[in-house]
């Protein structure tokens, strides 16, 4: 059974987690409100109202004095254009209504039947992910595909996860659920392209993920002497770092936990990650994650490393650090990870999803004149989504690069896709209206421990 403490701590966290959803929306809403109340405001107070089929004759009549010289034509052209506005405004914001109801509620059943697929067939290293309660499940064939619907589209966090031949039935079953909505498939790995293409889906790279080999990586040779530097530097300002398994993290070091978890959110303007994060749902313990724990020369919890585990495999989900800290401590923290999971026999570790990284990488394609534009639009999309600084971190670790895929319906459906994955990981605000969150069944905990476990 899965237990859930709700502490004060998780309710904060929890609403702070993306502070944008619904403002946009919110605000749609107010301008055009704003606009209608201009617009009246106009056709009272013009002295040439009357001409107009809206104005109030009587209300001019009183404040006729207030602009007695002013010209006619200027004031009909202002409430011309105010009304246009306002009517414009408020259309989109009817829309935006009408299209962001949204999916259903992931409820209790479905993510313990989610997770005992995963549990049976997630080989993905994105497969975890899909476990996170603020997506909607399609079950179809033994399969699980988790999205968000966001408009008109619903964004697939990664590969549906069941039996290979399930992968048409799963998408067929959202389809339905979702009432005929395209489909964007975030994150597709490269086993099922030919499944996808067999539904006639077009499949574009949009990046590579960084996976290490912990029985390879090693910290001699010169290549690695900078990384190993990070480890030296770390180690000789006397920091500690400890790597435990949820289920033996004690209640104390948990309470640390979250507070490091509090002061890191405290300092976002928003949490990224949808295909690969556990979003605004990361609070709590797992038993089988492995944990990595920082800790200054004070005993002090200034940084905590969460990897997922599944399938005798790891993939990073967190990496929280708050406070002053040495320079390199995420890559010491990184090669603890690595040292531990080589000790377990563990064969796979995945580090990061990095966006259009093999564009990053290697040299763009084309002539000279299309290389310099890509390099540029390249430079430009690497310094607003930090690219390029993810990709020269997931270097240092000689990793195998997977490449990763958006599989869209069409040619045609690239740009509408491209924008609701933009919005489901947090880089741009979904233009929706504040929905009630839904609630987490609380259950008692065990006697004779006090103990919170992540929904998954």
């Amino acid at each position: 059974m899965v237990v859930v403490r709700k502490t004060i701590t998780d309710r904060v966290l929890a609403a702070r987690a993306f502070p944008a959803r619904g403002r946009d929306a919110r605000g749609l809403a107010h301008c055009a409100a704003l606009g209608w109340m201009l617009s009246a405001a106009v056709l009272i107070l013009a002295p040439d109202a009357s001409a107009h089929r809206l104005a109030a004759h009587t209300a001019q009549r009183a404040v006729h004095t207030l602009a007695a010289e002013s010209a006619g034509p200027t004031w009909a052209l202002v409430v011309d254009l105010l009304v246009l506005v306002a009517a414009a405004l408020s259309i989109l914001a009817v829309r935006v209504r009408a299209s962001s109801a949204g999916s259903p509620a992931t409820g209790p059943a479905e993510l313990a039947h989610a997770r005992a697929i995963v549990t049976a067939h997630g080989e993905d290293s994105l497969a975890p992910f899909i476990l996170r309660p603020d997506k909607a499940m399609a079950f179809a064939g033994g399969a699980v595909a988790a999205y968000r619907r966001i408009g008109r589209v619903a964004v697939v966090s990664g590969d549906p996860v069941g039996p290979a031949e399930s992968l048409p039935a799963a998408l067929a079953r959202l389809r339905a659920q979702e009432h005929g909505a395209r489909i964007a498939v975030y994150g597709a790995s490269e086993r099922h392209l030919d499944a996808y293409r067999a539904l006639g889906m077009r499949a574009i790279c949009v990046g590579e993920e960084a996976v290490v080999d912990p029985a390879r990586f090693t910290l001699e040779g010169r290549s690695v002497r900078k990384l190993r530097q990070s480890v030296q530097r770390v180690a000789k300002r006397g920091w500690v770092i400890d790597a435990c398994d949820g289920r033996d993290i004690p209640p104390a070091v948990e309470r640390e936990i979250e507070s490091v978890e509090a002061a890191w959110r405290a300092g976002q303007g928003r949490i990224l990650g949808f295909a690969m994060g556990l979003g605004e749902y990361e609070h709590g313990i797992a038993p089988g994650d492995l944990y990595l724990l920082a800790r200054s020369p004070e005993g002090q919890l200034h940084a905590v490393m969460r990897f997922i585990a599944h399938r005798g495999r790891l993939s990073l989900d967190t990496m929280r650090r708050i406070g002053e800290t040495p320079n390199g401590l995420n890559e010491a923290i990184v090669c603890r990870a690595l040292q531990v999971a080589a000790e377990r026999g563990i064969s796979e570790v995945s580090l990061n999803y990095a966006g259009l990284a093999h564009l990053v990488r290697a040299e763009p394609p084309g002539g000279r004149v299309t290389r310099a534009l890509l390099r540029w639009g390249i430079s430009r999309l690497a310094t607003r989504f930090q690219m390029e600084r993810l990709v020269r971190f997931n270097e240092k670790f000689s990793p195998q690069w997977c490449r990763r895929y958006l599989v869209v319906p069409s040619r045609r459906a690239l740009p509408g896709a491209v924008l609701r994955v933009l919005q489901a990981e947090g880089y741009l605000p979904e233009l929706r209206w504040r929905r009630p969150r839904a609630r987490s069944t609380v259950v008692a905990p065990p006697a004779g421990r006090q103990r919170a476990t992540a929904l998954r």
